[in-house]
Parts: structure tokens; C-alpha cells; sequence
């Protein structure tokens, strides 16, 4: 399928591995110039050579305002008006909800939401301005059901989504569509490292964690990154500008809901 996206361009964000690497892949397949960001310069620049098609990497640290600020500008001298762009970041802390002290709430408010929020505002005008964009804000199904372990996570993903939802309702007459995927378990760094939290068995060795949590899903297994990257790819087309203001679950059917 021709996504119509060729000649496109996009930023991103925390891409230089996992699921934003492989949303990033999977645009620059599609024809799309793309800049990934990350903190891990070299780890960084071998990502945006495998990609190709005059990909980039900027190192930054979105949880400054400066370095979010100077990421922008830098992708935009790239790649000119940016008309895609992934949100995504690090996991903030696991742990029980009375183990996490304020301190980690505003880390984490830092960068779960506040990095999203403001590379969305900075990028939306341009997006406008052209008539075409998308967001698509890389989250967790810990924002549909709470999972074990994960305060910030559960809350911080959940205001996220409240937010990008609100910003789609404003832009959708623009051409713009915002839109969230809910990652359930992929075969990822950060899923082996808060495993073992997930399934509530802390002293677990990560890849043993990883199976059970898996084997939870009604496939029985958990995603590989390409299967996230395709989805990616398709809400970011032109085929998909009916679809805003969602919160895709991409779990293997991990959440037991109805919708």
C-alpha cells in the first residue's frame, strides 16, 4: 500500500532504539525524511545511517527546555516544516505507588508529558499552515488499565492522552490528526528492564519476566517491534485522516476490555 507520504518529513523523539526506532523505520520506508533524537550520541548516529533517505540524529535531553528548544530548531534546519512527529520518551521509575516521592512525580512529569506537550505546540503552527500533520504520541496500555508497579506511568500516560486528545479536537479542521498507540509488551530494552515489576515479581531475571508477561496475552507472546512501527506508519498516512483523538491498544490483546 502507497501510505502518500513520500517527500514528508518527520521528528522522532527517544529513536534511537526500541518502538521510536522502529516508527522512524518504518516512515523512512514509506518516503519519509526523518531525524531521530536520543542522549546516546553514537548509539544515535549508527540508527540514522541504517535508515537512509538522508535521516539524521540530534542528541537531546527532553527533560530541558533548552535542549527541546535547540532539537527543534536543529530538525527544522534539516528537514524544513516538520509534518510528522512521534512522540515518545523514557520510562520514568517503577515501583510501589509510596516508594515514589514527589521528586520522581515531577521527574517524571518532566519527561513523560511535558517533553510531548511542548514539541507539539512548537511543531502544530507549521502543521497547520500546510493544511496536513500528525502526531502520534507513543504510550502504554498502563494508561487503560493500571498496571502493577507503575504509578507514574499509569498517571502521567493517562494526562498525556487527556491533553493530545484535547489538541485533537482543536486542530482536526486544520488537516491535523493526533492520535496515541498504547504499546502493550514488545521486544524491548525497556520491557526487560520493568518486567519483572509488571508481573510483580521484582527479584525475577529479566528475560524469564519477559516470557511470563508475554504469555499473559491471549497471543501468547510478546510484539516485535516492526508489527509497532507499521501501525506507526499507517495512522501517520494519508489514509488515515479520519482517525483522530484515539488511543490505539497494540497488545496481542493483553487489556481485558471491551474498548
Amino acid at each position: 500500500m502507497d501510505l502518500g507520504l513520500k517527500g514528508e518529513t518527520a521528528l522522532c523523539l527517544a529513536a534511537s532504539q526500541g518502538l521510536g526506532f522502529a516508527c522512524a523505520k518504518a516512515l523512512a520506508e514509506a518516503g519519509v525524511k526523518v531525524v531521530i533524537n536520543g542522549r546516546n550520541a553514537e548509539r544515535g548516529k549508527n540508527a540514522a545511517a541504517s535508515l537512509g533517505n538522508g535521516a539524521a540524529f540530534i542528541a537531546a535531553d527532553l527533560t530541558s527546555d533548552a535542549d527541546r528548544a535547540r532539537l527543534f530548531d536543529e530538525a527544522k534546519r534539516h528537514l524544513g516544516p516538520i509534518s510528522i512527529l512521534v512522540t515518545n520518551a523514557d520510562g520514568p521509575k517503577t515501583g510501589p505507588f509510596l516508594d515514589r516521592d514527589l521528586d520522581d512525580w515531577r521527574q517524571g512529569l518532566e519527561l513523560t508529558m511535558l517533553s510531548a506537550i511542548d514539541m507539539a505546540k512548537r511543531c502544530v503552527p507549521d502543521m497547520t499552515a500546510r493544511k496536513f500533520g500528525r502526531i502520534i504520541n507513543i504510550s502504554s496500555i498502563s494508561a487503560k488499565e493500571p498496571t502493577p508497579n507503575t504509578p507514574l506511568a499509569n498517571g502521567l500516560k493517562l494526562g498525556l492522552i487527556g491533553a493530545l486528545a484535547t489538541l485533537a479536537r482543536e486542530v482536526a479542521r486544520e488537516g491535523v490528526t493526533v492520535n496515541s498507540i498504547l504499546a502493550g509488551p514488545f521486544d524491548t530494552d525497556l520491557l526487560r528492564r520493568v518486567a519483572p515489576f509488571l508481573v510483580d515479581k521484582p527479584d525475577m531475571p529479566q528475560e524469564e519476566a519477559v516470557k511470563l508477561y508475554g504469555a499473559r496475552a491471549p497471543v501468547g507472546r510478546i510484539g516485535q517491534v516492526s508489527e509497532f512501527g507499521a501501525l506507526c506508519a499507517f495512522i501517520a498516512s494519508r489514509h488515515a485522516g479520519y482517525l483522530t483523538g484515539q488511543s490505539v491498544a497494540l497488545d496481542g490483546g493483553h487489556v481485558h476490555a471491551i474498548y
